[in-house]
């Protein structure tokens, strides 16, 4: 009768651990289509900066939609099988699973290493080894300055003609032309620049996102000190992103978020002064890494734990330091504006601050931005391990209710979300969701919140979790590789094809190219030849005063017919007015005109 009765209330405990994960995998089919569907109403315009509103709706098209379908094609063959979460043998703790999870911190080590490899080797063997985007072009261009003992490198009064046409886009106006360097925060590229005296630059993100993985499992390790197998499905579903690793392939700031804002929250959670005051100092670096937005939205629902808990010396304790720290990075543009002579050309530097940067991005939310936000949270959940959404979403819908870290987990990605709804609906460029890249460990650890949920009352879905884990590097991980590669394919070549050239400058055709000023990449010192111009910026007759003695190259708009073809853009037949304009005063001048391949 025991017998019967114990057995009955396991098949109620794997009914109850099914049913949730089921309904969590039917609640994730749901956002999937409902993403795509309101992704397909983005109504773009060809102009910058609407040419990101552009490009969040082609993403969705060619890349995002048809892997969501596939994804969603094995959520649904998952979510009929009756067997979903399957009863554990002995509590989780035996056979393969058990052995393995008994080794767990030495495959965490290697787990690290060989994710960082295989960040590197994707980017070196498959990304052509190259910054594509402009935000990743300011991390490389400052490092330099960094590492060089400036914080500006000064610019050449001679060429203050040029300033715009050697691609201004996000550089800070110091003075009348007197200096480059970002308008970003400093962190992000001043860790490169001191890793980069060790190590080459571009192993310095794949470093950063082995060494959060292995924060990670520390998390884990305290959360779950007895379970290892939940302890491995929180590591899984961070090595198996391709988010995380593609990611790790880039200069994007955002690896160094996640790995700042895991390292805030191991020693938050330590719970003791040292771990607090280390916990504050990590704050510090995390917030000026790159935008300072990022970081105190992280941080936000864990000093709203602090409060239901009723801790209020440690509130008040993080309260006046992250006010001490805000103030201090913005103060950091007015610092940097000081070392000017002249008034920018533009007008003060206001425009540079953060605080005016964001008065001037706030804007309520519409429908134009509920579908961009669509956008991207469907390439959030495309580019993530397969099985990890639903297994964050039954942590958050079980486990965040009663509580408060998994509430804060939950409630730190979601706040995110809604800030950049009202800051800035579209990314960009970003290998996944960048923006919500600094909570990739949040989601992790809700999946494992969920998957402990579920171990607890009666199944786990082991083969679901080895099926999905395969899938997603195995298919989904190599085509996200080859999406970003042929992304970032004409940019790399014309790179390379600029390089060769036998030239003191080149003149990009850029006034229809999309994303044009990626194809722009200068040192901060100048060194480089030849030197790269946006030709929609420069006058010809600003050309002509570099004559005569000198040789300058024209990359024309036809050469750039495969970006055109890319972004289903109209491809020019002849060279742009502006472009013929610039040819005939140079040749007039004294120069000798060449032709830039672009391969």
């Amino acid at each position: 009768m025991t017998s019967g009765r114990a057995q009955t209330g396991q098949i109620e405990a794997e009914d109850t651990a099914a049913t949730t994960l089921r309904r969590a995998v039917f609640v994730t089919l749901g956002a999937l289509m409902l993403c795509g569907g309101l992704a397909l109403l983005i109504v773009p315009t060809r102009y910058y900066p609407d040419s990101l509103v552009f490009l969040t709706l082609f993403s969705a098209r060619h890349q995002d939609l048809p892997v969501a379908a596939c994804v969603a094609l094995i959520l649904a063959l998952l979510g009929m099988r009756p067997t979903l979460a399957a009863a554990d043998d002995a509590g989780g703790r035996s056979g393969l699973w058990s052995r393995a999870a008994r080794h767990l911190p030495a495959a965490v080590l290697v787990g690290a290493g060989l994710l960082a490899a295989l960040a590197w080797a994707i980017r070196i063997g498959v990304l052509f080894d190259h910054d594509f985007t402009r935000d990743e072009h300011m991390a490389v261009f400052d490092s330099r300055i960094f590492a060089a003992g400036r914080l500006f490198w000064p610019f050449p009064p001679a060429l203050a003609p040029l300033y715009s046409a050697l691609n201004d886009l996000f550089l800070f106006p110091i003075g009348n032309h007197e200096g480059l360097v970002s308008g970003y925060l400093p962190i992000n590229a001043a860790i490169r620049a001191a890793l980069g005296k060790i190590m080459p630059l571009s192993l310095v993100s794949p470093l950063q996102a082995g060494l959060a993985g292995v924060v990670l499992w520390r998390i884990a390790a305290r959360l779950w000190p007895d379970d290892r197998g939940t302890q491995a499905v929180v590591l899984i579903g961070y090595a198996a992103s391709s988010q995380v690793i593609l990611m790790g392939t880039a200069a994007f700031a955002m690896t160094t978020h996640l790995l700042l804002n895991l390292v805030w929250l191991a020693l938050f959670l330590r719970g003791t002064r040292a771990g607090h005051a280390g916990a504050l100092i990590t704050g510090f670096l995390a917030t000026g890494i790159h935008q300072p937005v990022f970081h105190p939205l992280f941080v936000l629902p864990f000093l709203d734990l602090l409060r239901r808990q009723r801790r209020w010396t440690v509130l008040g304790a993080y309260v006046a330091g992250y006010l001490v720290i805000g103030l201090a990075w913005a103060a950091w543009p007015n610092w940097l504006a000081s070392y000017g002579i002249g008034q920018p050309p533009e007008g003060p530097s206001d425009q540079f601050g953060f605080l005016g940067r964001l008065a001037g991005l706030l804007t309520p939310p519409n429908f134009a931005a509920i579908c961009l936000m669509a956008g991207n949270l469907l390439r959030f959940i495309a580019w993530q391990h397969v099985l990890i959404v639903p297994l964050a979403i039954v942590g958050t819908w079980r486990c965040a209710p009663r509580d408060d870290l998994a509430r804060a987990l939950a409630l730190g990605i979601l706040v995110t979300f809604v800030a950049m709804l009202i800051l800035l609906p579209p990314q960009g460029h970003g290998w996944g969701y960048r923006y919500l890249h600094g909570l990739i460990g949040n989601l992790c650890l809700l999946a494992g919140f969920g998957w402990a949920w579920l171990r607890h009352h009666g199944g786990t879905p082991r083969r679901a979790l080895h099926l999905t884990t395969a899938v997603s590097l195995l298919i989904l991980l190599p085509v996200h590789a080859l999406m970003v590669r042929g992304m970032i394919a004409p940019y790399a070549r014309a790179t390379q094809a600029f390089a060769r050239l036998d030239a003191d400058y080149v003149v990009v055709d850029s006034e229809t190219l999309p994303f044009g000023t990626n194809f722009v990449l200068n040192r901060p010192d100048l060194s480089n030849r030849p030197r790269v111009l946006l030709g929609n910026l420069v006058f010809p007759w600003d050309l002509a005063r570099l004559c005569p003695g000198r040789t300058i190259a024209f990359a024309d708009a036809p050469a750039f017919a495969e970006t055109y073809v890319y972004y289903e853009d109209r491809v020019p037949t002849r060279p742009s007015r502006i472009q013929q304009w610039q040819k005939r005063a140079v040749l007039r001048a004294g120069c000798r005109a060449i032709v830039a391949p672009i391969r």
